[in-house]
């Protein structure tokens, strides 16, 4: 077993303790002129063997103290080495880091932390980040370090250090350091400098935005596969971006425009460029989509950078301008052609719903035919036409042959170039009359219900009203204080849920099914069914009579019940009071005008018996 240096060190303090003690016995013991001569012989041979003892002890104590010394010398210079071996190697490394003590004052730095903050490590040995910082920076890292103590856990801060190639920003470690008990004694960092991937990240970041918001296809592909694609994209043709790159590109190519694509894709591997290059698309739905490429090949890499547009429209317009005049007529909305005052071309459709000839439209200007009211907001919307912006759904009246107005609907724009606005509208008549007429409903609705809850609030009787769902959607505050429960959304139409129901014998159980909330949601009407509420939590009973209505639609469907409780407990107790005060009343005076009826009844059998005599 080893015996630690402490141990043995104790040891030989018991032994040469007990040695001077039995010393000091034999030295007493000489004093005794009484002895015999025996006795001294024995003392002297334990004398000398006390003394060969402590001698041995010496010298043992001796060579324990030696190596304790050589092995402490030896430690220490292990542990310069060690420390040395650390500074080495953490002034080797590209990263400021510190030890310091958990009161703020620094123990150890490196190089780089030195050559950061303009301070070598002798010299800030014992000072705080207050010493040489700006304080309102000291007091931002003495608040880190808190944190750290606190927390007992790693702590990552991102700090900005100006220097003199400007501001950069660092990824900071701070964590704690234990001593040899498991107690926080210090706190070690470690600092990164971050500022360069900031910077590459910030770039990233803006050319992923440009790459994300723009209205324009830009894709990255190899030659034949898409690598990358923006939303645009994925909009326009209807796909996932994971069914876009999980297949060759060329399988969401018409098929009639393979090769030339094919032929594209070889020009672009020899270095070559490709502009207002197009073919045809199916989109996910079916459609045909006709795509115009510009494309610009990386020679290095093999990818293909491309920004593209969806043509069709254009494409389209070029097919139909020829049978434009044959939609423009056939056309169930109106459709009109104007200059800034008068209109330059109408559909039939305009002429059928204002009832005018065209002569007559084309004739007047067209603010003529404008509703009164409505010129002053149809010439704004016009000027803003002109001003190169879109007008959608604007809403305005038209005066018809007639005399009547029709509410129209209109979508128009401006060509900059003739300046002639171009505009589609519907009649709304129907369905504004309809607008008006759902909100006079809604508003009637909205009163009759105020109403309505106007007279439950004022009737004594507690009343709940639930739909179909069986969800109680209002209640009176009878209710609401007979339930316990202020919000009505949150009563139960099962009265079970919130009391125990009793037949009025206080004993039977009444069952759920038969109350009137359920009878009334089954279109039964039910009339003061007599119930005993037990509230078990307050330990409260009550005496109720509850009735039932069904709510029905026109067509004889129950949409909601109305049922009505009222409270009876107070009545039943009078009830019962006054038949027990009848009872006792009867008691003291009922036996006495029970015999004198008896009487009565004996005189007028008597006076009947003798008339039928005679």
């Amino acid at each position: 077993m080893k015996i630690s240096f402490e141990k043995k060190v104790f040891i030989g303090f018991v032994i040469n303790v007990l040695v001077v003690i039995a010393s000091g016995w034999i030295f007493i013991s000489r004093l005794n002129k009484q002895r015999d001569k025996t006795m001294d012989s024995i003392l002297d041979w334990v004398e000398v063997a006390l003394f060969a003892l402590s001698i041995i002890l010496l010298i043992v104590v001796y060579f324990i103290i030696n190596s304790q010394l050589k092995a402490k010398q030896t430690s220490q210079k292990l542990l310069f080495d060690n420390r040395q071996l650390l500074q080495s190697i953490i002034d080797n490394t590209s990263n400021p880091i510190f030890i310091k003590r958990i009161n703020g004052e620094y123990l150890l730095i490196n190089k780089q932390f030195g050559d950061l903050f303009k301070i070598s490590n002798d010299e800030i040995v014992g000072k705080t980040d207050y010493d040489f910082l700006p304080e309102s920076v000291a007091e931002a890292y003495r608040n880190s370090d808190i944190e750290v103590v606190k927390k007992l856990r790693e702590l990552k801060t991102e700090e900005t250090i100006q220097q003199k190639d400007g501001k950069h920003t660092y990824i900071a470690v701070k964590f704690p350091l234990y001593d040899s008990t498991g107690r926080i004694y210090a706190i070690g960092g470690i600092s990164t400098d971050i500022t360069e991937r900031k910077k590459m990240e910030e770039s990233l970041v803006a050319s992923d935005k440009f790459f994300t918001m723009s209205a324009e296809m830009m894709i990255i592909a190899s030659s034949t596969r898409f690598v990358k694609v923006n939303p645009a994209t994925i909009k326009i043709l209807g796909y996932s971006e994971e069914e876009l790159l999980s297949q060759p590109f060329l399988n969401f190519v018409y098929k009639e425009d393979k090769t030339n694509t094919e032929g594209e894709v070889v020009k672009l591997e020899t270095g070559a460029t490709t502009k207002q290059f197009k073919n045809r698309y199916i989109g996910k739905d079916g459609s045909i989509k006709w795509i115009q490429w510009s494309t610009f090949p990386d020679v290095k890499t093999g990818l293909l950078y491309a920004v593209a547009s969806d043509v069709t429209q254009l494409v389209e317009n070029e097919k139909s301008l020829n049978a434009a005049d044959n939609f423009f007529n056939i056309s169930l909305d109106i459709m009109i052609i104007a200059s800034r005052e008068k209109f330059e071309k109408i559909n039939p459709t305009m002429v059928k719903t204002l009832g005018y000839s065209e002569e007559e439209l084309l004739k007047h200007p067209f603010l003529d035919f404008v509703h009164p009211d409505d010129k002053e907001s149809t010439q704004k919307e016009i000027e803003t036409i002109r001003d190169g912006s879109q007008i959608l759904e604007f809403k305005n009246r038209w005066i018809c042959k007639d005399g009547s107005f029709k509410w129209l609907i209109w979508s128009a724009i401006a060509d900059p170039k003739t300046r002639l606005m171009y505009a589609v509208a519907r009649d709304i008549t129907t369905l504004v009359q309809l607008e008006k007429e759902q909100q006079q409903a809604i508003d009637e609705l909205y009163e009759n219900e105020e109403k309505l809850r106007l007279i439950l609030e004022n009737i004594s009787e507690g009343v709940i009203v639930a739909d179909s769902q069986k969800k109680v959607i209002m209640a009176n505050y009878i209710a609401n204080e007979m339930f316990g429960i202020e919000e009505d959304d949150l009563i139960s139409a099962n009265i079970s849920d919130h009391f125990e129901l009793y037949f009025p014998d206080e004993k039977t159980i009444f069952p759920s099914q038969n109350l009137p909330m359920e009878r009334a949601l089954n279109g039964e009407v039910t009339n003061d069914i007599d119930i005993v509420l037990w509230d078990s939590d307050k330990r409260e009973k009550k005496r109720v009579l509850i009735s039932g209505r069904p709510l029905i639609d026109l067509d004889n469907n129950v949409v909601a019940a109305v049922v009505t409780i009222k409270d009876i407990s107070k009545y039943k107790h009078l009830e019962e009071e006054l038949k027990k005060t009848e009872t006792k009343y009867r008691q003291l005076i009922g036996f006495r005008k029970t015999e004198d009826k008896k009487e009565e009844i004996k005189e007028d059998g008597k006076e009947k018996e003798s008339k039928l005599g005679d």
